[in-house]
């Protein structure tokens, strides 16, 4: 299972920068992302995906993964 949004594990100065929409939208395109790559391997593990592959796809699609544009 995946979830996404304000509901992620960091600090308090890092989860008040984080909780805004911009980073909430972004942590849910990675997590349909991946959700949607897990489907096309007919897995439900989301440990077992490839990170960088995840990454790749999401830079593919035109996310912001390393800071801003």
């Amino acid at each position: 299972m995946a979830a996404a949004g304000r509901i992620l594990s960091a600090d308090r100065g890092a989860h008040g920068s984080a909780r805004v929409m911009g980073p909430c939208l972004a942590m849910g395109q990675a997590a349909g992302t991946a959700a949607a790559m897990l489907r096309d391997t007919a897995s439900d593990d989301f440990n077992a995906l490839d990170v960088q592959v995840l990454r790749a796809r999401l830079r593919a699609d035109g996310a912001i993964l390393d800071g801003t544009h």
